[in-house]
């Protein structure tokens, strides 16, 4: 994982070579970084030499932390109960002096990374052979992770959480390993169930191997861990990324997306059928993959046409190659090649105000009004919440003046030009697709009836000098602006505690840098780890969308056809769930007292007007509630005849709600 920090930590001192650890003496330290620090060892035997081993110390810093200490003994106690050819082989655990440690087995050779990273280097690649030799070898290790029990029998249900290259070893005899269980998880159920929450919402895993749910925050069962072995087995085939992008967060979205066009655009290379059989694995949506690894090992047994031996031989010569040209050019002998830690990854210079030339932005308005000199991050500031447009003209360090819509570091924070509040006067505007009024829940009909028509435009929601700029597709909201400066992403994150506002100047004082955008700028310089800023990032859009549930003037404006800009961190928020959540918004600060204080003798009915919808386009619920009504009911009535989900106190209500603003459902007295 790469790790960066404005002021990293340095190593502990390296012990002595030949220093006693307990039973054991160690050589050289081979790695440091993560919780631990990695160390060649041998340990002594009643008959012969001693074995040559590793030993994984706790970093000294981290033995104090109760958290850390639980992490490492978990991963002793799982490697413990798991005995297979394919998983590096745990040997022993204890502490001494205070530190806690396990003893692994030694995998002479280099890891998966170090190996594709050569063989890049040398213009070459795996084979199709050779290459679903060693993915039906990880998979076979990973299967005997997932079929892990306790001294009890009873399942354990792990999720390995971290299977990327760096932790698959390959020894110069041709074993496949699949090691580093640091941060697996278990979850043991009556039900069988296997899904895993993570703690806090935290990813774990290198970025390019996250599952989509990893990605997201959500719930992560053992499909996820077979999503990753899928990714490494499409990487071995093309040799090249699967998931790429110009930053961390670029990398997310196309996980998140399920973007595997480059693996598609390979199939013709490869045997028939093939990519079909990688393509299931890397569904978006964990029901709809192959299971699990071992049904995959399964699967791809028909592309395995080579004796095993000879492949075991053709890969043991590979890495025998791979890791003397390693050692060489590292400076490292081959019994010396690390582990799976962070030093693996070259320091990277992160950048500070103090790299930045101090450069004014002065702003001439187009009615002559004068601003300025701003710093970058004013001037973006002030682009956001409206203070200054397209029309404007900006000088940038004593450059003449230009249209601000021509500097890129500044234009990709405008607004939509042609429908921007700033450029109505100058630019003809075509009138909107559909213009509806925000009063009585007028947004949850608009938004409702975008996601069944499966809408891709822009919404304009306009409130006051608010504005908000929705972008759909296909009936999900991609992207939000507005331009009220509390809701900008620093904002959001410092009133979070996520950043400090000192965090947050440096950064914007950067931001050029990182062509103007500020997620990346803080996942470049480290202040908040990628998968943490995405999610943050994804609910921070999320909530700028439900604020317009609770507007009660305004109107919002559709434009079919639109598309979100180019440079936008495009999320597509489920349709459904957004419009059931501003619903239930709505009903709990009092916006849909029609209903809740309905009076003891209205009654629901069925609509006679003709419908702008297909009923079968709504949630499974709000079906339920129109087939209820072939008479007359009371609120009651319906709410008791559709049973609630646990922990759901509004029940049917959101449902209700949805028909009658789609006017799909009305009201009626009952008569005595």
């Amino acid at each position: 994982m790469i790790r960066r920090s404005t002021h990293p930590p340095p190593p502990p001192p390296e012990p002595a070579s030949g220093t006693r650890f307990g039973p054991y003496t160690l050589l050289d330290r081979m790695a440091v970084g993560g919780m631990a620090e990695v160390f060649r060892a041998t340990e002594p035997r009643a008959v012969g030499a001693p074995r040559t081993l590793v030993i994984k110390r706790m970093l000294p810093s981290l033995a104090k932390d109760p958290e850390s200490v639980a992490m490492f003994r978990e991963e002793a106690r799982i490697g413990s109960l798991i005995h297979d050819e394919n998983v590096v082989a745990h040997l022993g655990a204890g502490e001494h002096e205070g530190h806690p440690y396990l003893a692994l087995e030694l995998v002479p050779g280099l890891d998966m990374w170090r190996l594709s990273r050569w063989l890049t280097r040398e213009g070459q690649t795996l084979g199709v052979g050779l290459a679903i030799h060693i993915a039906r070898a990880l998979l076979k290790g990973l299967q005997a992770v997932h079929d892990a029990r306790d001294d009890a029998g009873r399942a354990l249900n792990v999720v390995h959480r971290d299977v990327s290259p760096s932790n698959v070893f390959l020894s110069i005899h041709g074993d496949v390993k699949l090691g580093d269980l640091g941060i697996a998880a278990t979850q043991t159920t009556s039900s069988g169930g296997q899904a895993v929450q993570m703690p806090g919402g935290n990813a774990k895993g290198k970025l390019g191997y996250l599952s989509p749910e990893q990605v997201q925050g959500f719930q992560t069962e053992q499909r996820s861990d077979v999503f990753s072995a899928a990714v490494l087995t499409a990487e071995l085939l093309t040799g090249k990324p699967l998931f790429a992008g110009g930053s961390e967060l670029a990398i997310l979205l196309a996980i998140r997306d399920g973007d595997i066009h480059s693996f598609i655009a390979a199939g013709a290379t490869l045997p028939r059928g093939m990519v079909d059989v990688i393509t299931c694995v890397l569904s978006i949506d964990p029901q709809m993959r192959t299971p699990t690894a071992a049904m995959l090992y399964e699967e791809l047994n028909a592309f395995d046409t080579e004796p095993a031996s000879a492949m075991r031989r053709q890969l043991g010569e590979l890495v025998e190659t791979a890791a003397a040209a390693s050692a060489g050019a590292e400076g490292r002998y081959l019994e010396n090649t690390p582990l799976n830690m962070d030093a693996e990854t070259p320091h990277l210079h992160v950048p500070t105000t103090a790299d930045m030339p101090t450069i004014d932005y002065r702003i001439e308005s187009h009615d002559g009004r004068l601003f300025g000199p701003w710093s970058y991050a004013q001037t973006v500031e002030a682009i956001a919440t409206a203070r200054i447009g397209a029309r404007d003209r900006v000088s940038v360090g004593g450059t003449p003046q230009a249209p601000l819509e021509d500097v890129p570091s500044l234009a990709r924070h405008l607004p939509m030009r042609s429908l921007g509040v700033n450029t109505r006067e100058r630019d003809p505007i075509l009138a909107a697709d559909e213009n509806e009024p925000i009063a009585d829940g007028g947004l949850v009909r608009t938004m409702a009836l975008a996601v069944m028509r499966e809408d891709t435009g822009l919404l304009l929601c306009e409130q006051g000098g608010v504005r908000k700029e929705v972008y759909l597709k296909t009936g999900r909201a991609e992207f939000v602006t507005s331009n009220l400066a509390g809701e900008l992403l620093g904002e959001y994150l410092v009133a979070r505690g996520v950043i400090s506002r000192g965090e947050l100047d440096m950064a914007l004082a950067v931001m050029p840098r990182f062509e103007g955008r500020l997620g990346d700028t803080l996942a470049g310089l480290g202040l908040v780890e990628p998968v943490h800023l995405f999610q943050h990032i994804a609910a921070q859009v999320r909530e700028k969308l439900l604020d317009l549930f609770a507007w009660t003037s305004g109107r919002a404006q559709l434009w079919r056809g639109v598309q979100a800009p180019a440079s936008s961190f495009r999320l597509g928020l489920e349709g459904w769930a957004i419009v059931d959540e501003g619903i239930r918004r709505r009903i709990a600060s009092g916006l849909e007292s029609a209903v809740t204080h309905a009076p003891k003798n209205a009654r629901l009915i069925r609509a006679g007007t003709p419908k702008t919808f297909e009923i079968n386009r709504l949630p499974r619920e709000a079906q339920q509630v129109l087939t209820l009504l072939t008479r007359p009911m009371s609120i009651d009535e319906v709410r008791a005849a559709i049973p609630k989900q646990r922990g759901d106190s509004q029940g049917a209500l959101p449902s209700i709600v949805l028909l009658l603003h789609l006017r799909a459902i009305d009201w009626t007295v009952a008569t005595v």
